[in-house]
């Protein structure tokens, strides 16, 4: 599974390859621990603006079908609560990991827990979603902008119900100036910084090989993250002295480094440049097979099928900018779902948009979801688009379907009512319904 790093003639030339994600993203010779179990999902809440991209407000845990889920502040619920707030089951044969364990629920079910705090959904969310979200914009009600205001009797949880929210560091002790986030562009959790930009870990000696990477020039790309002169370790956390006497803060023995191209919080360019360096992953994000992240010039990062380009069909909306900016495209996740795979099923779309099929067997896991085509197929998903390859595409890292329009006609041959309102419903936008394309941002 290469990774990709493309020229800024992308479109016209193949992409230079890099390692695949997974040996990338563990220390040598360890594979890191996923994320989530199978069956649960991860979906970020959003707030809507007027005429602009929304905003991810955070991330929560969902069931598989992505349904809000919840804990109760004093972790109780008993036969009759139950019948409100079934417990989120785990499967037969299912082991406890991480962040995430196993209790009996009422009746002796085997339940799912996060950070030790049981899971539930809520028998009258009737939206995949629809609670988290009311409860992020409950929670910017003040905010400018805000299109979407939670209206007088809109659904809430109830007294003693919290949403379940996806917090990797919440579960751990971390030093000043350290954090865990998700890092899409290597889907999984890992280190960053306070400001968001990845963390890479160092499998060399960070004192003797030093004096090695100033001569080569290298210790302008890596910078050092660096703790206190009287900074002591913990947990997982070391302390190394550096060959200028300096500290430098180290995890599971192996010194921490930011990459100086790393424009962005979440960009991980520094895959690949030096194998010494890797991104000091804790978790991995479930992915499809052959499922790989290639960087487009101008573009940023997109998901790429064996190195050829992914994209995803959204209904208009009214926006302006930010579709192709390189660090941002977000989208509502109930949108996502609401259109399923009906941004693309006729025979003409079909000759130009490949659908990215899941197995027949695929289970619903983190970000990604099986979604039903009309033949019987299923289709990958991701943050509730489902995707596709571009037949228009012939070589790696091109784009040449990104930013295209399909138009849906209102009258004449080829005019599907049902289609138009369906979409219309889902935009509710004015002046036109249709399909935009753009590529798969991870």
């Amino acid at each position: 599974m290469p990774q990709l790093k493309c020229s800024a003639i992308a479109v016209l030339s193949s992409c230079v390859a890099l390692a695949a994600l997974a040996p990338l993203v563990g220390r040598a010779g360890t594979a890191p621990p996923p994320t989530n179990p199978e069956g649960i999902t991860l979906v970020e809440v959003m707030r809507e603006l007027p005429i602009s991209q929304p905003e991810i407000l955070w991330v929560r845990i969902g069931d598989a079908n992505g349904r809000t889920v919840f804990t109760r502040d004093d972790g109780k619920c008993d036969a009759a609560c139950a019948q409100e707030f079934p417990p989120l089951l785990a499967p037969r044969g299912a082991k406890a990991f991480g962040d995430w364990s196993l209790t009996r629920g009422p009746g002796g079910s085997r339940q799912w827990a996060y950070q030790s705090r049981p899971l539930y959904t809520w028998s009258k969310e009737q939206v995949p979603g629809e609670v988290a979200t009311n409860v992020g914009l409950t929670e910017t009600a003040n905010a400018k902008l805000a299109e979407t205001p939670v209206e007088a009797g809109s659904l809430l949880p109830p007294a003693g119900w919290q949403v379940a929210r996806f917090t990797p560091a919440a579960a751990m002790s971390l030093p000043d100036g350290v954090d865990v986030r998700l890092v899409a562009s290597v889907q999984a959790v890992g280190l960053t910084d306070a400001l968001g930009y990845t963390l890479y870990a160092f499998d060399g000696d960070a004192k003797n090989d030093q004096q090695n990477c100033i001569a080569s020039g290298c210790d302008a790309r890596w910078l050092a993250v660096p703790a206190p002169a009287l900074a002591a370790g913990f947990g997982d956390f070391s302390v190394v002295t550096r060959a200028d006497g300096s500290a430098q803060w180290a995890h599971k023995k192996r010194a921490l480094y930011r990459y100086s191209n790393d424009r962005l919080p979440g960009d991980a360019y520094g895959v690949g440049v030096d194998k010494r360096w890797r991104v000091a992953v804790l978790t991995e994000n479930f992915r499809p097979a052959n499922l790989t992240v290639a960087t487009l010039e101008g573009y940023g990062d997109a998901l790429s099928l064996s190195g050829m380009t992914l994209y995803g069909g959204y209904s208009f909306e009214k926006r302006w900018g930010g579709r192709n900016l390189r660090d941002t495209f977000t989208n509502q996740y109930a949108k996502g779902k609401q259109l399923g795979a009906a941004a693309c099923g006729d025979t003409q779309c079909l000759s130009k948009w490949r659908p990215f099929l899941a197995p027949a067997d695929a289970q619903p896991n983190g970000f990604w979801e099986p979604v039903p085509r009309d033949d019987g197929t299923k289709q990958w998903a991701y943050k509730g688009y489902a995707l596709y390859s571009y037949a228009g595409d012939s070589a790696p890292g091109q784009h040449n379907g990104q930013a295209t329009y399909d138009f849906e006609k209102f009258a004449g041959a080829g005019f599907d009512f049902q289609r138009v309102a369906h979409l219309k419903e889902i935009s509710k936008a004015s002046g036109g319904v249709g399909i935009y394309w753009n590529i798969a941002k991870p």
